[in-house]
This record gives C-alpha cells, sequence and structure tokens, in this order.
C-alpha cells in the first residue's frame, strides 16, 4: 500500500507541475502576443486588418518593425488624423484555414475599411488530417497521437526544443535551421490544395460582405545549392525529396515563382481579389539584408520593402 501511495502522490505532484508549466508557457505566449485583436467599434468602418502568420506578425524584428506597423506609420504620415486603424490578427505558424475564421471574425466585427492577407505559405498535420478524411484516406496513429498532444502549448514547446538541431538543413555547407517543427503528414501536392481551398473561401467571404481584400505573396529567396528544390523553402524543410514541375498544381507559374505565390496569384484572379507581389521589390533589391539567418523570414529591412509595397498598391501607383 506504501509503494502505492507513493506512486500516487509521484503522479498527483507530475499532474501539478505539469499543470503550473502548461500555465506559464500559455502566459508567457499572452505577454508576448501581437495579435491585436478586433477593433472596439470607436474607429466606425475604418480599420484595416492584416492577417496572417509569422511574415505578417514579424517573426525575428521588433513589433514595430512589422511591415503592418510600418505601413501604419506611414499611412499616418500621409492622412493624419483621418488614417485608418491598423490591426494585426497573426501569429507564427498560423495556417490558411485558422486566417480563415480570423477573416470571418473581422467581417463580422463590422469595422473593416480593408482586409491586407497573407496566407498560405503554412499547414500543420491538423490540416492535413482534415484533407485526408474528406477524401477517405487513413491517418497514422502516431499523428493522430501528436495532434492529441499538440493540444499542450508545453508539448509544442518541449518538441520545438528537442527537435531544433534536428530540424537543421545543410545546403552546400550552409546550415539553415527553420524555426518550424516537421511534420508527418506533409505532402507538397495537398499543401497547395490546402492553401487554394481556404483562400477561395477568404475571397468569398470578403465579396459577400462587401469589404474590400487584397492578397499579399511571399517574398522569398533560393535556396543555397542542394539536390531537391531550388525555391521551395517549405518542400525543403518537411519534403526533402526532389521536386519536378509535375508536382505544381499552377502549370502556368512565372519565372522562378514558388508553390505558394502561384496559388495566390491564380486564386485572386479568378476571385477578382487585387494581388500585390511583394516579390519584385525584393529582386530589385540589390544592398542584401532582407532575410533572417532562417533564409525565410524578412528582416526589418525586408518588412519595410513590404510595407513600401502595400502603401504603393493602396495608392495606385
Amino acid at each position: 500500500m506504501s509503494t502505492f501511495r507513493r506512486a500516487l502522490g509521484f503522479a498527483l505532484w507530475l499532474l501539478v507541475v505539469l499543470a503550473l508549466a502548461e500555465g506559464a508557457v500559455r502566459l508567457a505566449g499572452w505577454v508576448l502576443r501581437r495579435d491585436q485583436g478586433l477593433g472596439d467599434g470607436t474607429a466606425g468602418k475604418n480599420v484595416v486588418y492584416c492577417i496572417g502568420d509569422s511574415f505578417t506578425y514579424g517573426q525575428g524584428v521588433q513589433p514595430t518593425e512589422a511591415w503592418p506597423q510600418v505601413l501604419a506609420a506611414m499611412m499616418k504620415q500621409e492622412e493624419g488624423a483621418a488614417a485608418p486603424e491598423v490591426r494585426t490578427l497573426a501569429e507564427p505558424g498560423r495556417s490558411s484555414s485558422v486566417a480563415l475564421l480570423e477573416v470571418a471574425k473581422a467581417l463580422k466585427a463590422g469595422d473593416a475599411r480593408l482586409l491586407l492577407i497573407m496566407t498560405g505559405w503554412n499547414a500543420n498535420d491538423g490540416d492535413f488530417a482534415d484533407w485526408a478524411a474528406r477524401h477517405d484516406r487513413a491517418v497514422p496513429w502516431t499523428a493522430r497521437v501528436d495532434l492529441w498532444l499538440a493540444h499542450s502549448r508545453l508539448y509544442r514547446v518541449v518538441k520545438q526544443a528537442l527537435t531544433f538541431q534536428s530540424r537543421a538543413l545543410v545546403f552546400d555547407d550552409v546550415k539553415v535551421i527553420p524555426q518550424t517543427t516537421g511534420m508527418q503528414l506533409y505532402d507538397f501536392n495537398v499543401y497547395q490544395e490546402i492553401a487554394r481551398e481556404n483562400l477561395r473561401q477568404i475571397a468569398r467571404l470578403c465579396h459577400a460582405a462587401g469589404v474590400p481584400c487584397a492578397f499579399l505573396t511571399y517574398p522569398h529567396q533560393d535556396l543555397p545549392p542542394n539536390p531537391n528544390t531550388k525555391i521551395e523553402y517549405y518542400h525543403a524543410l518537411f519534403g526533402r525529396t526532389p521536386i519536378a514541375e509535375a508536382d505544381y498544381l499552377v502549370e502556368d507559374r512565372l519565372p522562378g515563382e514558388i508553390a505558394i505565390d502561384a496559388i495566390i496569384r491564380t486564386v485572386g484572379h479568378a476571385e477578382d481579389v487585387p494581388v500585390i507581389d511583394t516579390q519584385p521589390a525584393f529582386v530589385r533589391e540589390t544592398g542584401g539584408g532582407l532575410y533572417l539567418a532562417d533564409w525565410h523570414h524578412p528582416t526589418a529591412k525586408g518588412h519595410r520593402l513590404i510595407a513600401e509595397t502595400v502603401f504603393a498598391a493602396a495608392r495606385g501607383r
């Protein structure tokens, strides 16, 4: 009985420790969040919502350096007191499925003047599992367990820490450590399908609500020499297999266009949504210093380029 009591006491102690750790992680996430939430209605119909993932959140740069805040400063300088309120609804790793929900919330708030949407790059095992269920495909039990555990932020943080080195990509002696953990269900073709469907729904929600929206493409740079892909960072991270033209859903890709930007461009055109292409500004910039060490996320300089591109497009320049 004493052994049983000791085991029970240890189990209860462990549960308390885990609960406290989970609470601490969630509190830290709340303190560090940059998602500004919905407006309070005081701005009237004069809020610009910037909806997306780490590219909109500003991963790796200061909050004031992220492109939505730089854009807000530009608008303030030009329009003064009449400038719209700019609110960010973004989080690193946020998939287009979650962005779709954020769009619905922003539209329901009733104060949106414009929605600027940069989404589609991220998908996660939950997205792939939902897709598999709709298409009668099996999902391995290991992936189901991982998805269940992923409800815990503590689990996600620990997993991120433990897989830090294993996520490293070595391209031609260049070591790149991505910020995102690996996935069991990743599929390059399905990843594109998920983004395409969610972007279509986003466009139709905005049209139905009568609120203007615009899609932003993702800037990117060529990867260091490797046997799998020159431009598909997402596939280099999760697929790590050779990629061919037949693997792309969009057949008429532009030269050097990545898969997600091709999806954004074609859905925008098909659904009558303006597309703001951020890539040309990055290509024209010759000074370098546009990307962080992960070869993926923009630096503060890159975020300013995005803001300038959006500002010019909004002014019809």
